[in-house]
């Protein structure tokens, strides 16, 4: 048993090493498939990789806009270009490679972060390219953050030194108001004392009019009351004058009596009738001017009321001007310690996506990329076991030398079998994506029948290179590895199972040799970017020509061994 089991082990080292490339291929395959992913995916898994082009629209040119153009030249990622022109970004999202987004920044975006609102930067994406979009999403999704949280910590130290600087303005008008209330105070005690001073000598100024006045008036009246006195006094007087006159008069009529009177008593005796006649004597007084002489003089009534108020300067106090005091408005007093500016949050930043192609959707189904992706793939596997093995094995079984000698040309019988295989890969690539239409709900863009072109050129090159493949494969076991690593790392590569951009440089030089490589960007352009059929024919050409390639270097190797 042990012996069959070692005996069986030395067979198969030996036809290993009689078949290298079986044994390099084990090993080699492996290492091809690791590094085509390790290179193509480095980037999405945070690895150095070639950046990625971002054209960048500045219509802000604020300090939240500088910032974040600043941020984006750190990024290892991405390498910027500033635009001036939206339509010019659209056509390199749409049209060059490595250009998956393009962003715009509004205008009024640092106003509208500062201002606590939410602004949203505009990103112009290529669909096709979505696993590219999404990775420069999560950075600028993550640059956004990083502004948005450095604004807000901005603007908490501005809130917090604003906060203590008001603190600062509270406190220093707290003791304003404290020396002012101090102030005042002292004014009130002054005021006191000089309104008691400013009343008592208006009082007695007030006093010292009344008394002025009333003596005035007073003596006023006495000079009316003397003005009566005497006018009674002249009456009396003029009948004092009469008096006076006729005892005067009397006086001369008693002297002329008297001598009257010794005349007569001169001529008396002997001539008694030459006696002359009496002198004549005064009227005397009458009663009446005797009765107003004898009446008694009557005092004048003086006025006892005291004089009107009209007559006195109206009495008034003059309070003296006391100390200004506050209004009472304290947001008033408050205004002139206020921030400038109301201090806010600022709003968060995001972004929103627009399509690079007016007209083109912004998200696309999953299997818009993984239907003809891996149809691809499965049909250059397909084609290395259908053309490939058999080929092979008829070359080995001498089939082939059989058909010849019958007179059928080597030429001939592989272009026969080239053809069947063809049209094998383009029904088969027809119903996969009829299934991927009924079951996942693909696009297949505006012309469905479009999709024969990239279908037809495929198929014709994985023909074409599963020949090449039989031609070089020197063992039967050979012929699947090799087969299956050459299409699997040219399917990799050519960006059926993940996007070009990810690849670096060298990498899609390289794709550019592939036909998958424009197969896939016939199938994008026709089915997720909805453009017209005319777009195919160039990748088609392309694709034809590379099987041509194929074709000829199979061709000539097959002959060489037949010879």
């Amino acid at each position: 048993m042990l012996r069959a089991i070692w005996l069986t082990v030395q067979n198969e080292a030996r036809l290993l090493v009689k078949d290298p490339i079986v044994l390099f291929m084990l090993l080699f395959a492996p290492v091809v498939i690791i590094t085509v992913a390790g290179y193509s995916l480095g980037s999405l898994y945070g690895g150095a990789a070639n950046s990625f082009r971002l054209p960048v629209i500045n219509l802000d040119h604020g300090k939240l806009a500088d910032g974040i153009i600043q941020a984006l030249r750190q990024e290892r990622a991405v390498t910027l270009e500033m635009l001036d022109d939206p339509g010019e970004a659209r056509r390199l999202v749409s049209q060059r490679d490595r250009t998956p987004i393009a962003m715009v920044i509004p205008a009024g975006t640092s106003t509208a972060v500062a201002a606590g609102r939410q602004p949203r930067l505009i990103l112009f994406v290529d669909p096709v390219r979505r696993v590219e979009v999404n990775a420069l999403e999560l950075r600028i999704d993550e640059l956004c953050r990083r502004v948005t949280d450095q604004a807000r910590a901005t603007a908490q130290v501005r809130i917090e030194a604003s906060g203590k600087d008001l603190r600062e303005k509270i406190k220093r008008l707290s003791a304003e108001i404290a020396s002012e209330q101090s102030e005042i105070r002292s004014q009130i005690a002054r005021t006191q004392t000089a309104l008691e001073i400013s009343i008592r000598t208006q009082i007695a100024a007030a006093i010292k009019q009344v008394s002025d006045a009333t003596e005035a008036t007073i003596k006023t009246r006495e000079r009316q009351a003397w003005a009566d006195v005497q006018q009674q006094l002249s009456q009396r007087q003029a009948i004092l004058l009469k008096i006076q006159n006729y005892l005067t008069q009397l006086q001369s009529s008693h002297r002329a009596f008297e001598d009257w009177l010794a005349k007569l008593k001169t001529m008396a005796g002997s001539h008694a009738s030459d006696i002359p006649p009496p002198p004549s004597f005064p009227r005397p007084i009458s009663e009446t001017e005797l009765a107003e002489l004898a009446k008694p003089v009557t005092a004048p009534k003086l006025d006892p009321t005291l004089p009107a108020t009209a007559s006195v300067a109206a009495f008034s106090i003059k309070i003296p001007k006391g100390p200004e005091l506050r209004d009472g408005n304290l947001i008033g007093d408050l205004e002139p310690f206020q921030a400038p500016q109301a201090l806010t949050l600022p709003g968060d930043l995001g972004f929103v996506e627009q399509p690079a192609v007016v007209g083109e959707a912004v998200t696309v189904n999953a299997f818009d990329q993984y239907v003809p992706g891996f149809g691809v793939t499965f049909l250059l596997i397909g084609m290395m076991l259908g053309i490939a093995l058999t080929l092979f094995d008829e070359r080995d079984w001498g089939t082939l030398k059989r058909l010849q000698v019958s007179g059928a040309p080597l030429t001939g019988l592989l272009l026969g079998k080239l053809f069947a295989r063809f049209i094998v890969g383009v029904v088969q690539m027809v119903l996969l994506f009829a299934v991927g239409w009924a079951l996942f709900g693909i696009t297949l863009g505006r012309n469905p029948i479009a999709l024969i072109i990239p279908t037809v050129g495929i198929s014709f090159a994985a023909a074409a290179l599963g020949l090449v493949v039989a031609s070089i494969s020197r063992a039967h076991d050979s012929v699947m590895p090799l087969g299956v690593t050459i299409s699997m790392a040219m399917a990799a590569i050519g960006g059926c199972w993940w996007p070009l951009d990810f690849e670096p440089g060298w990498m899609r030089e390289l794709a550019r040799w592939m036909p998958t490589t424009w197969t896939m960007q016939a199938f994008n352009d026709l089915m997720i970017r909805s453009q017209p059929p005319s777009a195919a024919l160039w990748p088609f050409a392309a694709t034809v020509g590379i099987g041509m390639i194929f074709l000829g270097a199979g061709l000539i190797r097959f002959v060489s061994l037949d010879d």
